[in-house]
């Protein structure tokens, strides 16, 4: 239960973007479910493409609210221009999954960069590819993330990583509130929305500029941002994201 941004791409006023989406920390909507609590407060992170674009590389990672941090103000400030891709995570935690740093989104390995909002109900049964190493206490979205890219390693010759994400997905069969997810090699970025509850909640939208694209749970208001050109992404949906200038490409799940 999260909030997630994504940049892709120029996006000229993209720290204002970053700084104005910590506010969904203590505002950002929640399940509409008995007892609970509002805000994602329970740590944020980031990740950020290579200057190569060969990779994502991890940023920063916290626990709290990133409203009023400043901890996120500094991350944001010590970076000299835009990356090319830019992934931020407000965590507001599952109540089986301990609030730890280790636990804290983004994870990332192998290049990949992940952050995830739903909860995956006995994750620890999903195929992984047992070389990769666990840096969480027991996440499920580790497990998720591990899933994904074992997928995208072992794909049949010939096949894209988006059709081999979307495969992968698609032939789930475990249960899960949402597969709301953002994941990136450094080069291009995919976005899922896969929601079986709660639709209001589990939303993600896009923004497309001339040059770039932003993806955001809920639509960030600020000055250079028209509240109506913010598109919600269907259900069973995936989005890739590459090029330059920035292409987008829908694919349903």
């Amino acid at each position: 239960m999260c909030r997630l941004l994504g940049m892709y791409g120029r996006v000229d006023n993209w720290r204002d973007i970053a700084s104005a989406f910590s506010s969904q920390a203590e505002t950002g909507l929640v399940p509409p479910t008995a007892g609970t609590a509002s805000g994602h407060k329970d740590g944020w992170g980031m990740t950020i493409s290579n200057c190569g674009q060969s990779a994502m590389v991890p940023l920063v990672r916290q626990l709290g609210s990133a409203r009023g941090s400043q901890a996120y103000r500094e991350a944001l400030c010590r970076l000299p221009a835009q990356p090319a891709i830019f992934l931020c995570h407000l965590r507001k935690a599952s109540d089986t999954i301990p609030i730890t740093l280790s636990n804290t989104h983004p994870f990332v390995h192998n290049g990949w960069g992940f952050i995830h909002n739903g909860t995956v109900f006995g994750a620890q049964s999903l195929s992984r590819n047992s070389d990769l190493a666990y840096t969480s206490d027991d996440s499920d979205s580790e497990h998720l993330f591990h899933y994904l890219l074992t997928q995208i390693v072992e794909r049949p010759r010939n096949t894209g990583i988006a059709d081999s994400v979307a495969a992968a997905v698609s032939s789930l069969d475990i249960e899960y509130t949402a597969l709301n997810f953002l994941l990136s090699n450094g080069r291009r970025l995919y976005v899922v929305r896969h929601f079986r509850k709660h639709a209001e909640y589990y939303s993600l939208y896009y923004y497309q500029l001339p040059d770039g694209v932003i993806i955001c749970s809920e639509p960030i208001d600020i000055n250079g941002l028209s509240r109506d050109r913010w598109q919600l992404m269907a259900n069973h949906c995936l989005l890739n994201i590459s090029g330059d200038p920035a292409r987008v490409e829908e694919t349903k799940i």
